[in-house]
């Protein structure tokens, strides 16, 4: 409803400020007749309105030749068309103008104003508009098709980034269950309590990654609840070997992130940094609201990486890889993961714009990426 209001505003805006130029060029043009031929100023005004009104209306159909009928086909029979056009133009505002003029004003105004007698400079001046109106059309239609060409291009760069997006978070999934139930499985054997404990958590944390799937966005204390739980998960498997610090601005938990953006960090860390030290270790889950950012930190305090090379870090793991990736597109390069070692084993950071709501933001993104 709002836009068809703004439409109709713009219409609106555009038919006055038509009718202003048309009703400005009508006394111009009148003043300059009355000068060179001779015309009284009056008779020449209500000429020259009658003459420029009826042009304007005239334009509508070859606004439709132009917009509809020609503008998506190419042809030589274009040029043929418009001397077609421009004569008929011509021919019906000249017939058109001239009875009108003669009925409204009477045969005595008829006799003074001397129509007749530029009859010839009213119709090569009708050719002549008819060439600037089909210019102006074609022009806008121009102007028109390259905006609509942009749009499309724009919605594929949106369908497309949004297609990456559910292929980077969908290969996390399988990843992610994988290993829970090769935890799970260790479990049965030893303590089938345990074993359904993370089971019910299991289907927690599956349930999670479902309704993620529709939505862009989440709160980050829903995020923080699911790592939890798959920490949890962890934690059962490893026992006293895994250890959980967690270090949450507390402002920071209304805030929107990507869901499941956390739990591969998470589990980078227990896979790659905790679990091959033989008396396990820390995982540290820093969340810090600093300004315009929220600084996200993971870090343990486990074996380490072997190199220092950023690039290599990210491209080793998928699921650091695909993190990347995510944060990148739909944040920018500036979102992108930092890793390498910390004081002690290794750390994944990144930051990304603060937000509390999920459409302004998302809508965003894409335009901007």
């Amino acid at each position: 409803m709002r836009g068809f209001k703004t439409q109709h505003l713009s219409w609106g805006r555009g038919l006055l400020v038509g009718w202003l130029a048309w009703t400005a060029y009508s006394m111009l043009y009148a003043g300059i007749l009355s000068l060179q031929v001779g015309v009284v100023y009056v008779y020449a005004l209500f000429g020259s309105l009658l003459s420029h009104y009826l042009m304007a209306l005239y334009s509508v159909p070859v606004w439709f030749l132009v917009t509809r009928v020609l503008a998506n086909k190419r042809s030589p029979l274009h040029l043929l068309s418009h001397l077609v056009g421009a004569l008929l133009y011509a021919y019906v505002w000249h017939w058109s103008f001239l009875e009108s003029f003669h009925r409204l004003f009477g045969e005595k105004v008829w006799q003074q104003s001397q129509l007749t007698f530029i009859k010839y400079w009213l119709i090569h001046e009708a050719i002549v508009v008819y060439a600037v109106f089909v210019g102006i059309f074609y022009v806008w239609r121009y102007q028109q098709q390259l905006r609509e060409k942009e749009q499309r291009e724009a919605e594929l760069r949106l369908h497309a980034n949004q297609m990456e997006l559910a292929v980077l978070k969908a290969q996390l999934n399988p990843h992610f269950l994988f290993n829970t139930l090769n935890s799970i499985n260790a479990l049965v054997g030893s303590d089938p309590e345990a074993a359904r404990r993370v089971l019910a958590q299991l289907a927690e944390v599956l349930r999670y990654s479902l309704e993620s799937d529709r939505q862009p966005l989440v709160p980050l204390s829903e995020e923080l609840r699911f790592v939890e739980t798959y920490l949890a998960i962890e934690k059962a498997r490893f026992g006293r070997r895994l250890q959980i610090q967690m270090e949450i601005d507390e402002s920071a938990r209304p805030l929107l992130v990507p869901p499941m953006i956390l739990q591969p960090l998470a589990e980078n860390a227990v896979k790659h940094g905790i679990a091959p030290k033989e008396e396990g270790g820390e995982l540290t889950l820093r969340v810090q609201r600093q300004e315009n950012h929220l600084a996200i930190e993971v870090a343990d305090n486990g074996v380490g990486a072997a190199t220092t090379h950023s690039d290599n870090l990210l491209n080793n793991g998928r699921g650091l890889h695909n993190t990347d990736l995510r944060l990148r597109k739909m944040f920018g390069d500036e979102a992108g993961l930092q890793v390498g070692n910390g004081k002690e084993g290794f750390q994944v950071k990144f930051q990304i714009p603060v937000t509390s709501n999920q459409e302004s933001v998302f809508s965003s993104l894409f335009t901007a990426h």
